[in-house]
Parts: C-alpha cells; sequence; structure tokens
C-alpha cells in the first residue's frame, strides 16, 4: 500500500477499539463530535501526502531506502543531519500547512527509533530483527502510531517495585513461549484513540528488582483488553466564534489501561533488560524533544505574530516599550529556531543511526518550557484587556448593537474594526482561553518536566572541560590540559 488515503485511515479506525471519553463508550470515533476533530486532524496529515505538487509532497513522502517505493517520511531512519533537518522541516511545514500537527508518527517514530539504538547498543538480534520488522509493518499499511511512555506512577516518592499496586507501572505479569502479559496503566498519551498502533517504551530507568518493568513492545489499538479513557475537548467551531475559514484543529489525550494484554514476542523491543532501560527512556526523550523543538517555533510564531498585529490594529507599534516587548518575543522565537536547527547539525551517531544532539535538544526544551509564560504575558501586555472581554461574533452580526461594536471597538484607522475583533479572538484563543490554559500546562510538563531537562543537560554539559579550562586560567595546571 505504501500511502493511504484519507478515508483508508478513518476506516481502519472501525475496528472494534474500545474507546471511552466524557463517561461514555464510543462506537465509531470518526463519527464523535470531540474525537472526531483528532482523527481529521491526524487525517490531515495523510492529505499531505497525497499532495499533487510534487515539491511539497515530496516534504512529506520519501523513497523506501531499499525498494524505492515512497512511503511516509516519518518512516524514514535518520542516518544524517539531512535526515534530520527533512524531519524538522516536514514537522513545521504540517502546522504551517494544515494549521495543526498530525501527532502520532513522529511520536511513535520516536519510540521506534529509540528501540533501534537500545537493540543495537544490547546486541540482541531478535530486538533489532522486531523493531526493523515492524517498521517495515508500518511502511507498508502507512500506519498511525501513538508513543506510550508516562505511567500513572502512583506515590512518587516511591519506586516502581514499591507501590501499593504493582501495576502503577506497566509490566510484564506472565511470560510463555509465544509472547508476554502486560498489565499496568500509561497516561498523557496524544492522539491515542486514533492510533492503530501503540508503541511502548519504559517511563523510567529501572533497577535489577524492577525486571518486570523495564518493558517496551508494539501492539495494534484494538488488542483485546486495551481500554482508552480520553480527554475531552473543545469540538468544533462555534457560531460566536470569529475564526478563520478552516476546520478546527485539535488532539485529545488519553489513558491507556492494559489489562492483561497479550504481546507476542515478535512485537518485543525490551523484556526484562533492566541495564538498557534508561538508555531506552533517554534516547525516547532526545529523539521526542527534538519533534517537539521542531513543532514549538510555527506555533509560537504565530503567536509572535498576534502580538505584532495587535501592536498595530492597538495603534501602539511604534511605541518604545511595545518595541522592547516585540523584540523579547522575537529573540524568544529565534533562538527556539536557532537550537532547533542546531540539535539537527549537530547529531550523535549510534551506529548508523543519527540521534539528535542531546545537550542541544534539552536546552531548547527548557528555553521554550522555562520562558514560555514570560512569552504569554508579553502578548497579553501588547494584546490589552480587551482580550478577556470582547463581544463576540453573534453580538456583531446582531443588527440591534452592530453599529455600536463598529463604532467604539475600531482601533487604528488603518483596519477595520471587523479586523481587530478576528485578530482580538485570534490572539485570545493562544492567551486567553481554556486551549491556552491547556497548552501552558503541557509546554512544561509535554516531552517530559524542566527538572529532566536539567538533568539531561547537566549529563551532556562538559563540566571537566570548563574546570579545566578554570585551573589553567588560574595557573594550576598547564593551559590546555585536562583536569
Amino acid at each position: 500500500m505504501g500511502i493511504r488515503t484519507v478515508e483508508q485511515y478513518k476506516e481502519s479506525l472501525r475496528d472494534g477499539r474500545r474507546v471511552y471519553i466524557r463517561g461514555e463508550k464510543v462506537g465509531d470515533i470518526t463519527k464523535h463530535p470531540i474525537l472526531g476533530i483528532t482523527c481529521d486532524t491526524i487525517a490531515a496529515g495523510y492529505e499531505l501526502t497525497s499532495l499533487p505538487d510534487p515539491a511539497l509532497r515530496d516534504i512529506f513522502v520519501a523513497p523506501h531506502p531499499k525498494t524505492g517505493e515512497p512511503v511516509n517520511r516519518y518512516f524514514i531512519t535518520p542516518r544524517n543531519k539531512e535526515d534530520l533537518m527533512n524531519r524538522t522541516k516536514m514537522i513545521q511545514r504540517s502546522i504551517e500547512m494544515i494549521g495543526g500537527l498530525p501527532f502520532g508518527k513522529d511520536i511513535g517514530t520516536d519510540c521506534l527509533n529509540a528501540a533501534f539504538v537500545v537493540a543495537g547498543q544490547m546486541g540482541k538480534k531478535q530486538y533489532q530483527d522486531n523493531a526493523l520488522n515492524f517498521l517495515e509493518h508500518l511502511r507498508k499499511n502507512d500506519l498511525h502510531t501513538c508513543g506510550a511512555v508516562t505511567c500513572v506512577k502512583g506515590d512518587r516518592g516511591k519506586e516502581p517495585s514499591k507501590q501499593k499496586h504493582p501495576d502503577y507501572y506497566l509490566h510484564v505479569v506472565d511470560k510463555n513461549k509465544d509472547g508476554i502479559v502486560v498489565k499496568g496503566a500509561k497516561i498523557h498519551i496524544t492522539s491515542a484513540p486514533a492510533a492503530n498502533e501503540i508503541i511502548v517504551v519504559p517511563t523510567r530507568q529501572m533497577r535489577e528488582d524492577e525486571a518486570d518493568y523495564a518493558l517496551s513492545f508494539a501492539i495494534p489499538a484494538n488488542t483485546p483488553g486495551i481500554t482508552f479513557i480520553c480527554r475531552s475537548g473543545r469540538g468544533k467551531w462555534s457560531d460566536h466564534e470569529f475564526h478563520a475559514d478552516r476546520p478546527v484543529r485539535e488532539l485529545t489525550e488519553a489513558m491507556i489501561v492494559f489489562d492483561n494484554v497479550f504481546v507476542p514476542w515478535e512485537r518485543v523491543f525490551m523484556c526484562g533488560e533492566w541495564q538498557f532501560s534508561m538508555l531506552l527512556a533517554y534516547t525516547f526523550a532526545t529523539f521526542h524533544r527534538f519533534t517537539a523543538i521542531s513543532y514549538k517555533v510555527p506555533a509560537v510564531e504565530v503567536m509572535a505574530g498576534c502580538a505584532v498585529a495587535m501592536a498595530k490594529y492597538n495603534g501602539l507599534y511604534k511605541v518604545s516599550h511595545i518595541q522592547d516587548k516585540l523584540a523579547d518575543i522575537a529573540a524568544y522565537v529565534e533562538t527556539l529556531r536557532a537550537l532547533a536547527n542546531a540539535a539537527a547539525q549537530d547529531p550523535v551517531m549510534y551506529g548508523d543511526i543519527a540521534v539528535p544532539n542531546p545537550l542541544i535538544c534539552n536546552m531548547a526544551k527548557l528555553h521554550f518550557a522555562s520562558k514560555y509564560h514570560n512569552f504569554l504575558e508579553l502578548v497579553q501586555d501588547i494584546g490589552g484587556g480587551i482580550l478577556a472581554t470582547a463581544p463576540d461574533k453573534k453580538d456583531w452580526e446582531n443588527p440591534d448593537i452592530h453599529d455600536y461594536l463598529d463604532h467604539y471597538l475600531g482601533g487604528s484607522e488603518k483596519y477595520s474594526t471587523l479586523d481587530r475583533l478576528m485578530m482580538i479572538h485570534e490572539t485570545m484563543r493562544h492567551v486567553c482561553s481554556h486551549e491556552s490554559a491547556f497548552h501552558e500546562v503541557t509546554t512544561v510538563h509535554a516531552e517530559g518536566s524542566m527538572a529532566a531537562q536539567k538533568m539531561m543537560i547537566l549529563a551532556e554539559s562538559p563540566l571537566k572541560r570548563y574546570e579545566a579550562m578554570a585551573m589553567g586560567a588560574a595557573g594550576i595546571i598547564p593551559r590546555g590540559s585536562k583536569a
């Protein structure tokens, strides 16, 4: 098959999977008012791989490394910096062209690429073959994936084996000659209910007495024993909103419950090799943070653009303190862009697999997470209080009050009141809404906490070299010596 159509993707979701949202079981998620938007957002990725313009289509489609047949570019295992740059470009152009990121193939292949790296480091051919065969399965059938990483964890102060319930962390409960049986739950799993395949990796380093928790595998979403419990969402545009003439783009997250789920051995990438659990979690985090810093660039560009536009519509663009805030906004965006590009340009090689530079990936993720609330504050300050109090579209359309709104809500005479109201509502969605509050939390915690990024920065930074340079400068050791 190679490249699927939108309808083929949607039809694949009508497979009897067990999905709940708002306390109700959903029969066909493609027709659900909230989950259907997730399906449509992901389906837009299938539109991109079928574009008639070859120059655009080739951003999202690549030749199979061996057969030359067209496959989704996400299924190209990165071998060099060019592959990583192509991946960044693909992620960013997805957002620019469809208004949202069709999350899934990116996170799923972040997991699978990490599994390839670790299987190679283990030297275990069965796991290497399993990962390669699964990748070919994805390529052949153009499947949507999700990455199941974060366990529910229970008491965060206790290790997995010390929890009140042993299945607060996903673990093996049985093994036989055909496969393993697993029990537990993963949480915060983006686009999970609309995935064809779930790829599991460990959420943290495991110790010797936690070997049953050192687990990685892939499993179809409709496998018996799997249940998705989904976060709610906003639904389609309402008639009260000013909005662009495009569909709502939104993804939902889910908790995935694995209730004694059977996994065949040929789909297992790790089972009990606790010594490598940290490397798998660490390598996944690097790949995934590279995905994050790639998708965040166009997202914050739009928000920066809202600040520029609101400054102009309010007639304050040339005011010095506004210019100062716009400079801070631009610095935030362009620092993120530079770090994302640098992470691709200076990869670390594991065999023939190119891993984005871990130090730079974590610097970039920490940059956008730790400074995001200040960035929002700048946009809010420039936009003004009207972001919280503006009338809506139904008010504008009411002839009894339309003229009042047109007259009194004008800003700079260079722009119409309608354009100003449309920009106010666009800015509001990003910095003053239920959606924006959701993104404030996910920006901090998605792709790992800021504490996790600092740990990885500390581990990757050349502290010994810093020390040697200082000791050389102080005359304690010869300049250029190692500490």
